[in-house]
């Protein structure tokens, strides 16, 4: 099973790196596949630690899946890693495994701690709408850009039934970038 969270790994000098992240869920492993290319996979490779961060708050996903923010956190309990303020639980994970064949790596990792700040309120329709909303403005540059308007709108019309500020304010941010994102060109004959 796959649960989105947002990853947080360091690189070797310490700097945090937060990223959203569906993970391969299990209670002593999980596996992470990020892409070669990516500041988690490196950070991954060089420091074998992370922290998978459950949140219930979508504006992070959003943030994370546009940019590279920084978000408030504090040091992981076993790993060297960074656990997120807004993380209703978490998971300190030490790498057992990678393997980097392209284009996407798999990270094995085992889970040596487990943290709990809060309850997890869960999502409600408009935070669903706004993962996949994030999922799809990560993909501007692989698909057509009427696929994404059109999916865009059915989900604005979840948010705007069942949102909150929150929920609207990240829909709103991922529509400004999607909007602005350069389009894929088409192949020349």
């Amino acid at each position: 099973m796959i649960i989105e969270s947002i990853l947080t790994t360091l690189d070797p000098a310490g700097a945090v790196n937060f990223a959203p992240m569906g993970v391969e869920w299990g209670e002593d492993e999980i596996v992470i596949k990020p892409f070669l290319e990516t500041a988690t996979f490196r950070n991954l490779s060089a420091t074998r630690a992370a922290v998978v961060n459950l949140t219930d708050d979508v504006l992070l996903f959003a943030r994370a899946a546009i940019s590279s923010p920084q978000f408030p956190a504090g040091p992981a309990s076993v790993v060297r890693g960074a656990v997120l303020e807004a993380a209703c639980s978490w998971r300190e994970l030490e790498v057992r495994a990678i393997d980097a064949t392209p284009p996407r790596s798999r990270v094995v990792t085992a889970v040596v701690h487990r943290g709990f700040r809060r309850e997890f309120l869960g999502f409600n329709r408009a935070k669903h709408a706004v993962i996949e909303a994030a999922i799809l403005a990560t993909r501007t540059h692989l698909l057509p850009p009427d696929q994404i308007r059109d999916e865009f709108a059915r989900l604005q019309v979840i948010v705007d039934k069942t949102a909150g500020p929150r929920e609207r304010d990240a829909m709103a941010l991922l529509t400004e970038y999607v909007r602005a994102a350069p389009r894929p060109q088409p192949a020349a004959s």
